[in-house]
């Protein structure tokens, strides 16, 4: 027999379309709708061929999605690499900065040990030109050339000559000197430059590495969620897939073994003279739809107090009695030629699947169930699947 509480026990509620296709195979089992049975299994095998499909989609997808992910992980180990390299060269230039700062101090201490020569060397210098000036104040006066002692005469100008010569190499030792001093301030300042350009250069290309790097973290982090979604929708298309597997392979068992008797009166002689399933206030018209009870609209809500007996309105064979996503405990009797009655919402349920039930035998309690905050019974007529007015069915 047919029992649609599959995804029940396999922990996950079945979806609006699967209620639906379940409605519709209750109501083929039955002599009169047996003509329809393969065209519900063809449909059945259509929505499979549908989820395979989907199924292959989503795992070449998730399969791309993986070597991506590999690439991914690839080109971020490499910018880790390539950051490390760099950060050690940027850790090596400001270790050769920090020498370069104490070479250049030590150049400063030999820029003002030349600047202390080049004084000295221009208060020898000044000596020197005063002397000069003494000597060429004596030629004018013709001091030296009043001399009458040669001995005399040959000293001064000897002396006179040292005097020129000391006063060349003392010129000479003042440009060597200055030239020291441009040239040690030129390799300081060169040496600066260089090396500070290089730490910027590298810096920049840190900078990059580490852009690209947190584009590439981001990509993956993209990419990591969309897999987890995809491989969500994976196990709901193998979950579905499941599902109607074994819908199929129960409409099978249900297709050979439901015989349900019609004993007494036919269903379809009775329009107008069934019982209540319970007593109580109709909450809404057929084919309206009640706000907190999506499902109304294809049959009755009818007000009940929780534990309220709730009976069949024919006799018939239980086809379904299990928990049901938006029917909450449903019982539903099949009555022949393609008649079904459906009890949802119930509190609690006397019967199984395959007992035979009689007019006016109890079959559960109203209440609340299925996540509804109506407390009714939800009452319904299908013939052939389609839902019937139960107003054109009940007695009045």
């Amino acid at each position: 027999m047919l029992v649609c509480s599959i995804a029940h026990q396999a922990g996950r509620p079945l979806t609006a379309a699967l209620v639906s296709l379940c409605l519709l195979l209750f109501g083929t089992i039955n002599s009169s709708y047996a003509n329809n049975q393969q065209a519900d299994k063809a449909q059945l095998e259509q929505r499979m061929q549908s989820l395979q499909k989907d199924i292959k989609g989503l795992q070449n997808w998730l399969q791309q999605a993986q070597q991506k992910s590999s690439k991914l992980n690839q080109q971020l180990a490499n910018s880790e690499r390539q950051i490390g390299k760099l950060s050690q060269r940027i850790s090596e230039r400001k270790d050769s900065l920090s020498s370069l700062q104490e070479r250049i101090s030590i150049l400063q201490e030999q820029a003002s040990q030349i600047q202390d020569n080049l004084f000295e060397q221009e208060v020898t210098l000044a000596q020197h030109l005063r002397q000069q000036y003494q000597l060429q104040q004596r030629q004018t006066s013709g001091l030296l050339f009043s001399l009458t002692d040669a001995t005399d005469a040959s000293r001064i100008m000897a002396y006179f000559r040292y005097l020129h010569q000391a006063q060349a190499e003392q010129l000479s030792a003042y440009r060597d000197s200055l030239n020291r001093l441009n040239a040690v301030q030129q390799e300081q300042t060169d040496a600066e430059l260089k090396l500070q350009q290089e730490l910027f250069q590298l810096q920049q290309q840190e900078q990059k590495l580490k852009t690209v790097r947190q584009e590439q973290k981001t990509t993956a982090k993209q990419l990591q969620k969309e897999r987890q979604s995809k491989q969500s929708q994976l196990q709901d298309s193998n979950a579905a897939k499941q599902q109607i597997q074994d819908l199929l392979e129960q409409l099978e068992i249900a297709l050979k073994k439901a015989q349900i008797q019609n004993i007494g009166q036919p269903f379809a002689k009775l329009k107008g003279q069934l019982s209540w399933p319970l007593e109580g206030k109709v909450l809404n018209r057929f084919g309206q739809q009640q706000a907190k009870f999506p499902l109304s609209d294809n049959g009755w809500l009818i007000e009940a107090k929780e534990g309220s007996e709730v009976i069949a309105v024919h006799h018939g064979q239980v086809v379904f009695a299990d928990w049901l996503k938006g029917y909450g405990l449903l019982l539903i009797i099949d009555h022949g030629a393609g008649y079904l009655t459906l009890y949802g919402q119930n509190q609690s349920l006397y019967k199984e699947v395959g007992d035979k039930v009689e007019a006016g035998e109890l079959i559960a309690n109203s209440g609340i169930s299925g996540g509804q905050q109506i407390s009714a019974l939800y009452f319904s007529i299908r013939k052939d699947g389609r839902p019937q007015n139960p107003r054109q069915w009940l007695i009045r």
